[in-house]
């Protein structure tokens, strides 16, 4: 039952799809979709085949030019030969002319081997629904890097190194909205936030079971009191309006402090992900984010203080101190929590040898003459400089400046198959 309803559900989309295509492309009705997507080539050629086939039709009609056999011409075989090929086809001149309709990819596929795959799904996508991203290749955490031999090795490495140097798992339920983030004593190198947003609920259609929390409720925490002097600040910040609705959703990264990617091999790894995160749309009551963006920001920064603002139980994960309203249980503790860090530089995960000669480096930094003159990006350590961030030239709160980046969700599937939700 659940299989034969999801399969009404999918053809109601798409028939709703060819209607709204229909009066888009001035179409009748969503039935001749298909005349409009021939080309005049096409239509041409069919139209010739039309007029080949009624002439072929007419001459072999009982009243065309072949005449009907006389009896002393003919033996009675040869007649009834005759009569059973008119009768055959009067029946096919009987039969309805289809139009052809095209209703698979094959005559979009682009290149000289039309066989191949290509990466044009517009057609399919008017079929069935898929968007064109559910194609996209190996987006998997396993089978990423398959054939990138020296990225898979390096992201190997990495995460060995990672997994040896992560602190146990630790969590403080708290109401983050009474609570005072500096009764943590410490300082982080990576603070992510994942607050509740209303339309989280909004796009799921649930009740919320906490309180949703406005931008006024996020920019109130004092973020900057727990951050180190070089950190950074994921933000999950919802899907936005218009076109990307539902499709896309923005997490924004700030930056304390200068921090370059030449200069602080230390501290940073840049260039061994990409921006960009690919995954399944969730089902519906689900507003877990991606696990994918944990090991992004592990592989990214090489600090081991690691911050999870507005987490939950399934978020719990060694190396970060997860902290929410809905956690179910608490084991922080301020003080073991700080004597993990005691040693110099022990809030770093450090790099081998290995990592460091597989890892992608940035070009040597140029002289100040080559630049002009120009003052270095940034204020300092602690400034409060602003740069480009995800959304555009922001300014972001004291001590933080938006950087450029940022990183992107998006969701697959067949849910919600091109038209926004409204």
């Amino acid at each position: 039952m659940a299989m034969n309803s999801r399969l009404q559900e999918i053809r109601e989309r798409q028939k709703l799809r060819r209607q709204l295509l229909a009066q888009q492309l001035g179409a009748e009705s969503a039935d001749s979709i298909g005349a409009i997507l021939n080309s005049k080539d096409d239509q041409r050629e069919i139209a010739e085949t039309r007029e080949t086939c009624r002439a072929s039709y007419d001459t072999l009609a009982p009243n065309a030019k072949r005449k009907y056999p006389d009896e002393g011409e003919a033996d009675e075989e040869e007649i009834e030969e005759y009569k059973d090929e008119v009768e055959l086809h009067q029946d096919e001149e009987n039969l309805p002319y289809e139009e052809e309709i095209y209703k698979d990819s094959s005559t979009f596929l682009k290149g000289t081997q039309s066989l191949n795959p290509h990466n044009d799904y517009c057609q399919h996508f008017v079929d069935t629904g898929h968007r064109p991203q559910n194609f996209i290749r190996d987006v998997g955490l396993a089978d990423r890097f398959e054939e990138y031999p020296k990225l898979r090795e390096l992201i190997r490495l990495k995460d060995e190194l990672i997994s040896k140097s992560n602190t146990p798992p630790m969590y403080l339920q708290a109401d983050l909205e009474a609570f005072d983030t500096r009764e943590l004593k410490s300082k982080f190198d990576v603070i992510l936030l994942e607050p509740p947003l209303e339309e989280y609920y909004r796009e799921t259609g649930i009740t919320a079971n906490e309180k949703c929390w406005t931008w006024d409720d996020i920019m109130k925490l004092e973020i900057e009191e727990i951050a180190a002097s070089r950190s950074f600040v994921f933000l999950w910040c919802g899907s936005g309006e218009g076109l990307d609705l539902g499709r896309v959703e923005h997490c924004l990264m700030g930056i304390k402090g200068t921090v370059r990617r030449s200069t602080d091999g230390d501290f940073i790894h840049a260039n061994v992900d990409i921006d960009l995160i690919i995954t399944e749309e969730p089902e519906i009551g689900n507003i877990e984010k991606p696990v994918e963006i944990f090991h992004i920001i592990e592989h990214f920064c090489l600090g081991r203080r690691r911050l999870h603002l507005f987490g939950r139980d399934s978020t719990i994960r060694p190396g970060w101190l997860t902290v929410g309203p809905t956690l179910t249980n608490s084991n922080f503790n301020a003080e073991t929590y700080a004597s993990y860090f005691t040693a110099p530089n022990s809030h770093l995960t450090g790099c081998t040898e290995e990592i460091e000669r597989l890892r992608p480096k940035s070009p040597p930094p140029k002289s100040k003459s080559d630049r002009g003159g120009g003052a270095p990006r940034g204020g300092g350590r602690g400034g409060t400089s602003a740069g480009r961030g995800e959304r555009g030239r922001e300014r972001n709160r004291t001590n933080f400046r938006g950087e450029r980046g940022g990183f992107r969700g998006g969701r697959g599937g067949t849910h919600r198959g091109g038209f926004p939700p409204r």
